[in-house]
């Protein structure tokens, strides 16, 4: 699970790269046009500031953000209480089959018996699975829920940073993988953003 919401970060940050990059480039070209110069006159060229890049370590983002981390453990939780209780009800299931197959093989359980008990134990068979197939999609909705406002809350604190400090790129690090091989220290933004997150508890 924390892959997934590995997974989730890095494309998340991505995205937010894309819209920062967008913003930056679509103010430059809504800025109104210098007015002509006299003849004769040449204009100045317009003065560019350096572009401004940092990057969010997303290992560190999935390990350190609490409500993420609240998230997580609520989830896996619940995950552990549903397998248990399948698990219970599969085990019940199993001993009502190996009794039903001695009374089978005892001879001494009328055929009309024998049919309606096996009728009771098939259906309930099929209601665990269906339980377990509703169960498994109620989860993956929950997953689902959570990395959205994962992903609300991410994007709506690095617009905020992108505003305060004006950054252009903020880009996604995680160490081993994704698409940023190398990032200098210096333009870790990390505890910044986890600062920002974390102040925001609801």
């Amino acid at each position: 699970m924390s892959k997934h919401f590995s997974l989730a970060l890095q494309i998340l940050l991505l995205l937010a790269v894309a819209v920062l990059y967008y913003l930056h480039f679509s103010q430059k070209a809504t800025l109104p046009a210098a007015a002509s110069a006299p003849s004769g006159e040449v204009s100045a060229a317009p003065v560019q500031r350096p572009v401004r890049i940092a990057y969010v370590n997303a290992d560190t983002l999935d390990a350190k953000y609490e409500w993420l981390k609240e998230q997580k453990k609520a989830l896996e939780q619940r995950v552990q209480s549903a397998e248990r209780n399948m698990m219970n009800k599969k085990e019940a299931l199993m001993r009502d089959l190996e009794a039903f197959q001695k009374k089978y093989e005892s001879g001494t359980v009328p055929p009309a018996q024998l049919e309606k008990e096996y009728a009771a134990l098939a259906e309930r068979q099929q209601k665990i699975a269906q339980e377990e197939m509703r169960l498994g999609q109620q989860l993956a909705e929950e997953r689902e829920k959570a990395l959205n406002e994962l992903m609300a809350k991410v994007e709506a604190q690095l617009r905020a940073l992108q505003a305060q400090i004006g950054y252009d790129f903020i880009l996604s690090y995680s160490k081993g993988g994704g698409q940023v091989l190398y990032a200098n220290d210096s333009l870790d933004i990390t505890y910044r953003v986890l600062d920002l997150l974390n102040a925001k508890k609801n």
